[in-house]
């Protein structure tokens, strides 16, 4: 992120070598670091790789679920739980936010990076000696 802040980013990790030229061209061009030089949103929609991506054929089955998927996507809950984590991380000391992780990584155990009810009461009652009611 660095790097494309000051204008500096490249291709050449692996991750990339699978990328066509083209779609690499399109993101270069959306990260022109003059904005005077960067193409406009009306030049970007001609960009050979969209106009490529527009002659391929979509699977309509895939398609409608891909919009069903996003339809059930709660952006609202993500931005609110992502802004309650950084209100968080600003009012704890360094120690106090590594503590709470460990806490949170033994109430974890499932490993999926989300407390269910079960795994908070579980964790207080190993770890606390304490039982939560629902």
């Amino acid at each position: 992120m660095k790097k494309v802040r000051e204008g500096q980013f490249s291709f050449e990790d692996r991750v990339w070598q699978t990328i066509s030229e083209n779609a690499k061209s399109f993101i270069s061009s959306l990260l022109t670091y003059s904005s005077a030089e960067r193409p406009s949103a009306g030049e970007m929609l001609v960009h050979p790789w969209l106009t490529e991506l527009a002659t391929l054929q979509v699977d309509e089955t895939m398609a409608i679920n891909a919009l069903e998927n996003l339809g059930k996507f709660n952006a609202d809950a993500t931005l609110k739980q992502a802004t309650f984590s950084f209100i968080a991380s600003q009012l704890m000391s360094k120690q106090e936010r590594d503590n709470l992780s460990k806490v949170f990584k033994a109430f974890d155990t499932n490993g999926d990076g989300k407390l269910s009810m079960e795994e908070v009461k579980v964790g207080y009652l190993e770890h606390y000696g304490k039982v939560m009611s629902d």
